[in-house]
């Protein structure tokens, strides 16, 4: 019996040691926790707050990520990548090369993805954003192939942003509405909500101001009930962008700031960047140069700290229009060359067309006429090529509507047939349900023909608008070009004479450093009506730039379009201005030129620039002429 008993003894010491072995040991990793809160952070339902939650958050999963586990490990190397190196992208960079290469090894497409998508995205900051295209591509044809519509929404609104960025506006709208039909169909409501700011973001580069505030206010609201400082740092940027495109520089600068308030709580220093640099834009708007210059250099700082060149170009830029409007034309020269090296490789036209119209008028103020004239020339060549792009840019919202329409009907017939036939196999009444389903059909495609005429109504509207300058009211360049065209076979097919003429306003922008904007647009209007009550009936004037404009005159010869270019001129010397500004004096030179049997449109009006540009040379309030 004794030992027996000692025998149980040690046995139930043996187990008591046992059961406190397991309490001490730590519990082993939880596959379904590690993944459940991968999937949070994949599908953006966690929001991040601050740069010390992302360390904790990313900790925490790496201490459930289970032993030994290959597409475990890698899954949380992508999200580590995306999160983690926010003030280093050249470590950022060098991680997703790697998780990449691991990933190709390892036959994991769904990392592969990820990690294009997270090279793409230091790639935009250490090189250039069209660099990055390469990887957004390829990450995204991983995912078509897997099916991913989550990741195909990433890598979609990915290459979006580039797109916009660049000026492609039409390609990257496309681009956002599919990744939003992509994360409506996965049920993502979390990253379809955040995908509205890149849709406003593009309708703002567009010039679709109400359409952008629009969106941004949905944005705002979606970001704020989550809590979502990320997002709600970029939606402040565009809020900022879109107050001084839209000539309300003074309202830009608190969502700036609170812009760069949240990228530091977030401890983004690339963010707190371009904060700064939208608030030297603002600056330079309202023209505060010296306050501009200083906001530069705080973002160079900023970027510098995290190896981000990626606006490098916009901020030499910006340094130009400073040092112009200080008087230092000679540094702005130094600086919108810079510019043109940086910008060029990308051919964001945008940028390059407000960099050839600034360094224009250094050159003038310096007394270089011909590289100001260059400059001018490089100008209009940028305006005509994006203005080429906006009937594509304008008829994609559109048609994506109509697609849309057409889609939800077809999901609806396809819906009811099902019904009916479910129906069918339940009763015997066949013959009344299908005269009920050619009566669905029947009203589906009375519908879809009532949305077909209303979509033709609105894009007639939209052609309208988009023919039409919406300060002055005259035809805009794309019609008056269109006129000229016109007029240039007309003339050849019947051996008529025509002519035409520019003339801008002179020292306009003085009117809008002196007086403000709104006079200025004011003074714009009185002169266009001025100038329209001196034409012919057929004679057709429309505005091409800023306070540019073009008239085409039909069936006339050189000396009657001279008669009419002094007409012009005599009436808006003539103007009354005093209602606008007291002292207000405004005058216009005028370029004339005939066509000639082998002109081009091109030809002809970079002739009558010419003449115009000697006229303004020759002291302005004044009519040349060039044979």
């Amino acid at each position: 019996m004794s030992g027996n008993r000692s025998l149980s003894l040690l046995v139930g010491l043996g187990l008591a040691f046992a059961r406190l072995l397991c309490l001490a040991a730590p519990p082993l990793p939880s596959i379904a926790d590690f993944d459940h809160l991968a999937d949070q952070l994949d599908n953006r339902d966690i929001a991040l707050a601050s740069a010390a939650e992302t360390e904790t958050i990313l900790a925490r999963l790496h201490a459930l990520l289970p032993p030994d586990d290959e597409a475990r490990g890698l899954r949380y190397r992508y999200l580590n990548c995306y999160l983690a190196f926010s003030n280093d992208a050249m470590a950022g960079f060098a991680y997703a090369v790697q998780g990449l290469q691991d990933a190709g090894r390892s036959g994991d497409p769904e990392a592969e993805a990820n990690f294009h998508f997270c090279r793409g995205q230091y790639r935009e900051m250490l090189s250039t954003p069209s660099d990055a295209l390469a990887d957004y591509d390829a990450g995204i044809e991983l995912a078509r192939h897997l099916e991913n519509a989550r990741l195909l929404g990433d890598g979609l609104t990915a290459r979006g942003d580039v797109q916009s960025l660049l000026g492609e506006q039409a390609k990257a709208l496309l681009d956002f509405l599919e990744a939003q039909r992509s994360y409506d169909s996965a049920g993502k409501t979390a990253v379809g909500g955040l995908n509205l700011i890149n849709i406003a973001t593009t309708y703002r580069r567009l010039g679709e101001f109400e359409k952008a505030r629009d969106y941004l206010e949905q944005s705002k609201a979606f970001a704020t009930r989550r809590g979502d400082t990320d997002a709600l740092l970029n939606i402040n940027m565009q809020l900022g962008f879109l107050a001084f495109e839209d000539n309300d520089a003074a309202h830009a600068h608190a969502p700036l700031q609170r812009a760069l308030e949240l990228s530091r709580q977030m401890d983004d220093r690339a963010s707190a960047g371009a904060a700064l640099l939208g608030q030297a834009q603002a600056y330079n708007v309202e023209k505060k140069y010296r306050q501009a210059i200083d906001a530069l250099g705080q973002a160079e700082v900023e970027q510098a700290a995290v190896a981000d060149v990626s606006n490098a170009g916009m901020n030499r830029l910006q340094y130009g229009i400073a040092h112009a409007g200080l008087g230092q034309h000679a540094d702005a020269l130094k600086d919108f060359d810079a510019a043109e090296k940086l910008l060029t490789p990308s051919n964001n036209l945008r940028y390059l067309a407000q960099l050839y119209a600034a360094r224009a008028e250094s050159y003038e103020t310096l007394g270089k006429p011909d590289a100001a004239l260059a400059d001018l020339k490089r100008t209009l060549t940028a305006r005509e090529a994006l203005a080429s792009k906006s009937r594509a840019q304008y008829i994609v919202p559109m048609s994506y509507q109509f697609d849309s329409a057409r889609r939800d009907l077809e999901y609806r017939r396809l819906a009811a047939d099902q019904t009916l036939k479910e129906q069918e196999l339940a009763a015997l009444e066949r013959i009344r349900q299908w005269q009920g389903l050619a009566i669905l059909l029947g009203s589906l495609l009375l519908l879809l023909l009532w949305f077909t005429l209303r979509q033709f109504h609105r894009m007639r509207l939209l052609n309208t608008l988009a023919m039409t300058d919406p300060l002055t009211g005259v035809a805009n360049r794309r019609r008056v070009e269109h006129a000229t065209n016109r007029e240039i076979r007309q003339a050849r097919a019947e051996g008529r004479d025509m002519a035409i003429l520019t003339f801008d306003i002179d020292h306009f922008k003085r009117i809008n450093d002196n007086y403000g904007h709104d006079v200025g647009d004011q003074t714009l209007v009185r002169v266009t009506n001025a100038c329209q009550a001196m034409l012919r009936q057929f004679d057709q004037l429309g505005r091409i730039g800023g306070e540019e404009f073009l008239v085409v005159l039909p069936d006339s010869q050189l000396d009657a379009g001279v008669q009419i270019a002094e007409r012009l001129r005599a009436s808006v010397a003539a103007l009354n201005l005093d209602d606008l500004a007291a002292g207000l004096n405004v005058s216009i030179s005028v370029g004339v030129t005939q066509l000639k049997p082998t002109d081009s449109t091109k030809a002809l009006v970079r002739r009558a620039d010419v003449a115009l540009y000697r006229a303004k040379n020759n002291g302005r309030n004044r009519v040349e002429v060039e044979l």
